[in-house]
């Protein structure tokens, strides 16, 4: 062969490429299966869009929270004055009364069921602050008749159940309603507030909060954390699936300074003091009581009146019912029901003030412990035209006094001539004045002019009047005064406690417990520590004693009826109530007696301030306040005729602050006891009354005749005979 010859070989052979067959098959597998996947997606999404749309609506993934049980609030002793109780509840599932035909169908039912308009069900629907994650509660307290109707119907009552939801109980009736509080649900305005908004775990729609009283204050510490489960349920509300995210967690026990035999005592005797002095021709429409201890700032009990039965509110206010806690009212305070007066009501305390000009004069170098100044029947200040004179409350000229007997006999004059001397010093109305204004600095390092700090809401500030204060006053007021000014007057009417000064009862307590314990200005507290129940009384920390002997509670004046519509905290125009309910059971334990308790973390208590003032100058202090009740021309003597001075001494302050245009006063007494060693501090406010020693003195005598168990001398009486201011 030659060089160009080629040789093939069968394999080599012309004919169908094998690669080429092989990648032609694939390709037409592949082709089919992209036509089959495509048939297959536009089928469903075309097709079968509709249907499934329905399945994708009906099978839904819900989030649904509990409603933890709150920790209870009880006494210092365990006694329980806030509990909970099951209550059989309906409520509504907002996810599944979207569609608008089913929903009008439902609510009619309900509302037929419930005997409730059909818009105040909608209105809870529509309601902006209601939780997505939690169903509606519309009605507690429901009859088994309407949870069977409901039971038997489900299919005419879609996304309608009943539940046993935890409801807050009070088995002290009345007693500390306005310490205490009431919960609801958490509004708009409180999502916003600073409180709530910091708070963790965070707040959401529809969370049942505290709205008042150690409710509010210590409501993240009690709240407890929900249950929360995420569910899947069908068209039929049937559960597919579910996971548990979060187990439920009661809530901690708040355990008080409270004592509640206290509280029942002096709410007795509130209560008898204002029948005594509406007897007596006084008008007596509201008044307050504070029982401290004034070595720690706790506060023992807290008395308010009127006052309300904290049952009602457990389910909303009705327009009525409103409208009796004082609402119909609003420019008057006097009737107001839910005002906690001995915190939030501030007026001029009257000469139980003169302790205060009386520290800050010794403090600030005014005067020495042993100064002695003429008690005139009246001083006049200032020169010519310019010239004012002030009264004692009597003509009498006592001569020249020391600083304790110008408490026991309440001299005006004496204190008039320091107040004008500490505006010469340090005021801004006189060329002499140094214009720091150090008497009103004293008074509010002394705790006047500025929340306690106590832990309750909405404290008030009370009032310490100065330059500053004046020229705001006068921007907005443009009264005739203001034109001349802050005048040296107002420093004088100010140092026995008249003018503008106000004051509350707490703030008057503590002023009062500073001069017993060493000068020390405390934060009152009620909030003692937290706690849970105990497994055995040998655990227990406190509640393993035996109870202490008190009086049964008073029943409930306005005992829950149901149905009704679910706590919301506000005012509810169309609470109603149902003929047909059944009675609640209200937990089983005997409300009197104490509960075994494990502490699991205290609250220490708070000093303020200091005073500048030494031992020596606070018993001058002290024994002219013993003097007061005790001494041959005390103010007080009369309230305290036969009561055991020998054996329980009590020292104290009477104030008579006249209420301009009428007849009345604003009477109080300030006191402590034992006298030699203080355990309790009392402080007694009563509006359009008489004399501070013949209206609230009376008040405080019956309750420390409580406290030290000495045999009840008789109703409260109205002492005659004390005219001083």
């Amino acid at each position: 062969m030659g060089p160009h010859d080629v040789t093939t070989s069968r394999a080599d052979a012309p004919g169908i490429d094998r690669t080429l067959l092989r990648l032609a098959v694939l390709g037409v597998v592949f082709v089919a299966l992209f036509v089959a996947l495509f048939s297959r997606l536009w089928f469903l999404q075309v097709l079968a869009a509709d249907e499934f749309q329905t399945l994708a609506k009906e099978n839904r993934v819900r989030r649904i929270e509990s409603e933890p049980e709150r920790g209870r609030i009880l006494d210092r002793n365990g006694i329980p004055l806030v509990d909970n109780r099951y209550s059989l509840s309906l409520t509504m599932d907002r996810s599944v009364l979207e569609e608008p035909k089913r929903k009008r169908a439902v609510l009619k039912r309900v509302s037929s069921l419930l005997e409730v308009p059909v818009k105040d069900l909608q209105a809870q629907l529509d309601d902006s602050t209601v939780s997505p994650y939690k169903p509606i509660a519309i009605a507690n307290d429901v009859p088994l008749k309407v949870a069977q109707v409901i039971n038997e119907n489900p299919e005419d009552f879609r996304g309608i159940e009943y539940v046993e939801l935890p409801v807050r109980v009070y088995p002290q009736g009345k007693l500390a309603a306005q310490i205490l509080g009431y919960v609801g649900e958490i509004s708009e305005d409180q999502l916003k507030d600073d409180y709530f908004k910091k708070a963790r775990p965070k707040y959401e729609a529809g969370d049942i909060v505290g709205k008042s009283g150690l409710e509010r204050s210590y409501d993240a510490l009690i709240r407890g954390n929900p249950r929360i489960e995420k569910v899947v349920v069908n068209s039929s509300g049937k559960v597919v699936s579910q996971e548990l995210v979060q187990e439920q967690e009661p809530g901690k026990d708040l355990i008080t300074t409270l004592d509640i035999g206290v509280q029942r005592m002096a709410e007795k005797a509130l209560a008898a003091g204002i029948e005594a002095n509406r007897a007596a021709g006084y008008q007596a429409t509201d008044a307050a009581v504070v029982v401290m201890d004034p070595d720690d700032g706790g506060v023992i009990a807290l008395a308010n009146y009127p006052t309300y039965d904290p049952a009602i509110a457990s389910d909303g206010f009705s327009t009525k019912e409103y409208a009796s806690l004082g609402g119909k009212t609003p420019d008057d305070n006097t009737d107001d029901k839910l005002l906690n007066r001995a915190i939030q009501v501030s007026y001029s305390p009257g000469s139980t003030f003169k302790i205060a000009t009386a520290g800050a004069a010794l403090a600030l170098g005014i005067a020495d412990y042993n100064d002695v100044l003429p008690c005139l029947p009246s001083e006049t200040f200032g020169e010519g035209s310019g010239a004012v004179t002030f009264s004692n409350w009597s003509s009498a000229n006592y001569g020249a006094i020391g600083f304790a007997e110008s408490l026991e006999i309440s001299c005006n004059t004496f204190y008039f001539q320091l107040g004008w001397e500490l505006e010469t010093r340090f005021g801004v109305s006189l060329e002499s004045g140094d214009e720091t204004e150090k008497f009103q600095d004293y008074l509010r390092k002394a705790g006047f002019g500025k929340p306690t700090g106590i832990d309750l809401p909405f404290e008030g500030d009370g009032l310490v009047p100065d330059k500053k204060w004046l020229d705001a006053y006068c921007e907005t007021a443009q009264t005739e005064g203001c034109q001349f000014g802050w005048l040296p007057g107002y420093t004088v009417n100010m140092s026995i406690g008249q003018g503008s000064l106000e004051a509350t009862p707490l703030q008057m307590a503590n002023a009062y417990a500073s001069l017993v314990n060493g000068g020390k200005v405390m934060v009152p507290h009620i909030g003692a520590a937290l706690g849970k129940p105990a497994e055995s009384p040998d655990d227990a920390d406190i509640g393993n004693e035996p109870a202490p002997a008190i009086t049964e509670p008073e029943p409930s004046e306005t005992p829950s009826a149901s149905p009704t519509p679910s706590p919301s905290g506000s005012i509810n125009p169309s609470a109603t109530t149902s003929p047909s309910a059944s009675a609640s059971p209200e937990p089983t334990a005997d409300p009197a007696k104490p509960t075994p308790e494990k502490i699991i973390r205290t609250f220490k208590a708070e000093v303020a301030e200091q005073l500048p003032l030494d031992q020596t100058e606070l018993s001058v202090l002290q024994a002219g306040l013993e003097d007061v009740v005790s001494g041959d021309s005390g103010t007080a003597v009369g309230a305290f005729a036969g009561f055991p001075l020998d054996r329980i001494p009590v020292a104290g302050k009477t104030g008579t602050a006249q209420i301009g245009g009428t007849d009345f006063n604003r009477a109080w007494f300030v006191g402590y006891a034992p006298a030699n060693n203080p355990e309790y501090v009392i402080s007694v406010y009563m509006n359009y009354a008489g004399h501070g020693g013949e209206s609230a003195a009376p008040v405080a005598r019956e309750i420390f005749e409580g406290i030290f168990g000495i045999e009840d001398t008789g109703d409260v009486q109205v002492t005659a005979g004390d005219v001083s201011g």
